[in-house]
């Protein structure tokens, strides 16, 4: 599902809601179970998330921050093992990101950083997939690459993927859904050529007020 509208219309709030992270009205469910009342969904598996910005400051080789996707398996303060590097090398090369492995994380290309966070993601195995502006200031060979891994994540793996972008052309060779938050009464839409296309005009032309 593709999260679209203009800035300030509440994309990243609404993954704030899905994390209990912001008060709101009504009910948010997942497969009919009110998230307000289950107990932590971000650590517990339900829920995955990248953020826009997710600032690495300190030297961390690829393997080892996608190894810690795994976290959720893990007990406090226990090591990872051979099998979680192994698993963790696996999903790389299914990437094609194994020459990332050994690489410092912080002199990759903002690209190549943004597929390593994708690869921590799918180590997550989270059922649904929270991902804020995920190509953002990513060239078009990437970002091109970016939404073909989303789309295997449902496809595949069966997984649901939210994902807010403002790059509404890349949708056009995807299956899915569109929700327009800039729009008076938002209501999911195919993602098809034309609604893609529609929204593209409408997201270009002079903002109007809502409400």
């Amino acid at each position: 599902m593709a999260i679209i509208g203009h800035n300030g219309a509440g994309k990243t709030t609404l993954f704030k809601a899905f994390q209990q992270k912001v008060a709101y009205q009504g009910q948010l469910k997942v497969a009919g179970q009110d998230m307000k009342i289950l107990d932590k969904p971000t650590t517990t598996g339900l829920l995955s998330y990248l953020p826009q910005k997710n600032i690495v400051s300190f030297p961390i080789k690829g393997h080892d921050l996608v190894v810690m996707g795994l976290f959720r398996k893990k007990r406090f303060f226990e090591n990872y093992s051979a099998a979680d590097y192994s698993f963790a090398a696996d999903v790389l090369e299914q990437l094609q990101l194994s020459h990332l492995k050994e690489h410092e994380f912080t002199t990759l290309s903002g690209g190549e950083q943004q597929l390593v966070w994708l690869a921590q993601l799918t180590l997550q195995d989270a059922d649904i997939c929270l991902l804020d502006e995920p190509t953002q200031q990513l060239d078009v060979y990437y970002k091109r690459k970016v939404f073909h891994l989303l789309q295997d994540w449902v496809k595949q793996h069966q997984k649901t993927v939210l994902c807010i972008t403002h790059d509404l052309l890349n949708l056009l060779p995807l299956q899915g859904y569109l929700l327009n938050l800039s729009k008076p009464a938002p209501t999911l839409e195919p993602i098809t050529p034309e609604t893609v296309m529609q929204h593209q005009e409408f997201l270009e032309s002079e903002r109007q007020p809502i409400g």
